[in-house]
């Protein structure tokens, strides 16, 4: 009897054991002591069921053994208190515990864990692969920006160029000269936008000329600053005009800073004042702005003669030279535009035109003040006073009239200077709208195809107003064709196949700029006449009703 109790026991322990085990395996708070209840088979000594209370301070375990007497039935439960537990039952179940502890998986970790764990450890083996392929983009990219659009063709006495960006210093315009094959440029000294204007740095100054040494650009000669649009020298207001001077002086001895010694500028405009108030008090400026400086040149630009500004006459610009004193004549100039004078009414396109043009200009202004040119064909007519740019040969002016000014050899060493526009529209954008358009396409097939009735759609956004220009990108190498193109025109037979398929082929691409262009002008001029004629029928009426009314007074 004493045998079975003992043997009782050694189960309980086995099995509290077992119990624990599991207990702490699943929550390690728990105590270690329960009161269990084992029901214990005949056939099965093994087999348990547990049952878990509230611990106490001593655990007393209930055993229940079919062994315990023969004269017992099979299954009865025979309990026996334990009031001690044996202290190397004890141990073995301690060292058991340890064993569970030690044998227990470790935490499953999701994928994205495990990518993580992955990737950290790829950059703790090759730490140096990110950082040389960052390297080598950005040479690949510096390299890519370093390419030129075109090389510059030297050894021409033609100086073709373009109005090339001086954004964040002007020595930046150097290069961007280069960057198109240009061997004349011009640029903003400044913003043009505003007034008040920081002044120029002097490592940007060192930095330009030393630039213009390198890429052998004669700064004196072929470098050619456009002044800002918001200066009016003919200004009648004296605060206004006294803004304009303090600007464009401040103009002039930046110029002079850079080595430069030509500064173009449009001569401005009458406003409520006449035309030779005006050409006087822009002689006088003038006049004023060459005693305080010592080199630079200013040029009045050539303009298209809208509203009331200065220059679209030739006539007008010979008017302001002459009131200047003769001793600064030498470091007066002009600048011929060619779409500008093409809108005023001059004929540039046949040859027999562009000579008469040439005889005006040295007639009424004189060939001695010619010192640059503007290249830009003109979207706009001959005559509607329309300061519109074209690209070259693809405008009212074609590229016969280009083919007259690249083979005059009076304007050899002149800065040409492109202003033709570069913009194009942003593929992005226009794959956006492709996009939003097939996108549409499809919702209206959809609800074509549905029966359900047609909801009123809340909070849908606005639809942008219809004529509002998509968005563009500048595209500089348009400038570096164009160069191109003008310095082949030197030379060339314009009777020629290749010149007459490369006039066609560039007229066509203008085609329908200009017969927009075109049925505007038309309906402008039609406006006017309409307008003269009722304005000269109200005035014969009042005449007819002024004799009327003498009739009846005698």
């Amino acid at each position: 009897m004493f045998g079975s109790d003992s043997a009782a026991a050694s189960n309980v322990s086995k099995k509290r054991a077992i119990d624990e085990a599991q207990d702490f395996s699943s929550s390690p708070r728990r105590s270690k002591r329960t009161r269990q209840s084992i029901n214990v088979d005949d056939n099965d000594t093994d087999s348990t069921a547990l049952e878990s209370e509230t611990p106490k301070k001593r655990a007393r375990g209930i055993v229940t053994n079919g062994n315990a007497t023969k004269s017992q039935k099979k299954g009865t439960e025979v309990k026996t208190e334990v009031e001690e537990e044996d202290t190397s039952e004890i141990i073995e179940s301690k060292k058991y515990f340890k064993s569970v502890q030690t044998q227990r998986s470790p935490p499953v970790k999701d994928s994205r864990e495990v990518k993580e764990e992955q990737i950290e450890a790829e950059k703790k083996e090759t730490p140096s692969k990110s950082v040389t392929k960052k390297q080598a983009s950005k040479k690949e990219k510096t390299a890519e920006m370093a390419v030129p659009l075109n090389v510059r063709t030297k050894g021409l006495q033609m100086f073709v160029g373009a109005h090339v960006s001086a954004a964040k210093g002007v020595q930046n315009s150097v290069v961007n000269s280069v960057h198109i094959g240009g061997n004349a440029f011009a640029l903003f000294l400044k913003s043009q936008r505003k007034w008040d204007n920081p002044a120029l740095q002097d490592d940007h100054r060192e930095q330009f000329l030393k630039f213009c040494t390198d890429h052998q650009y004669d700064a004196a000669k072929h470098i050619l600053p456009h002044g800002s649009y918001l200066v009016n020298l003919a200004q009648e207001d004296t605060v206004k005009a006294k803004q304009a001077y303090d600007s464009f002086l401040d103009d002039l001895k930046r110029c002079e800073k850079l080595g430069i010694k030509l500064y173009n500028f449009h001569p401005g405009a009458v406003g409520q004042s006449t035309l030779e108030s005006a050409t006087s008090r822009l002689a006088q400026a003038l006049t004023k702005a060459l005693s305080a400086t010592s080199t630079v040149t200013p040029v009045l630009e050539t303009m298209c003669g809208h509203g009331t500004t200065i220059g679209g006459p030739l006539s007008e610009i010979g008017a302001v030279i002459s009131q200047i004193p003769k001793e600064f004549h030498s470091r007066v100039g002009v600048c011929v535009d060619t779409c500008h004078s093409f809108a005023y009414g001059y004929d540039l396109i046949s040859p027999e035109g562009f000579k008469s043009f040439m005889q005006e200009f040295d007639d009424k202004i004189g060939l001695q003040f010619l010192r640059a040119l503007h290249l830009n064909d003109s979207k706009a007519p001959r005559g509607s006073k329309r300061d519109l740019h074209a690209n070259i040969g693809t405008g009212f002016l074609g590229l016969r009239a280009f083919h007259n000014v690249m083979n005059e050899e009076r304007f050899q060493g002149l800065p040409m200077i492109l202003e033709t526009p570069i913009d194009k529209p942003d593929p992005a954008y226009s794959q956006a709208q492709a996009n939003s358009r097939s996108k549409e396409g499809d919702n209206n097939n959809s609800e074509q195809d549905s029966d359900a009735p047609k909801m009123k759609k809340k909070n849908q956004p606005k639809k942008k107003p219809l004529g509002k220009a998509p968005p563009t990108i500048e595209d500089k190498s348009i400038w570096a064709r164009e160069i191109k193109l003008l310095e082949s025109l030197i030379g060339m037979d314009p009777e020629s196949v290749e010149f007459r398929a490369l006039e066609t082929q560039l007229s066509e691409a203008g085609r329908a700029e200009r017969e927009k262009h075109q049925e505007q002008y038309e309906r402008k001029l039609e406006t006017e006449s309409k307008k003269k004629q009722k304005e000269l029928g109200k005035g014969q009426k009042n005449l007819a009703d002024m004799f009327q009314k003498g009739k009846k007074g005698k």
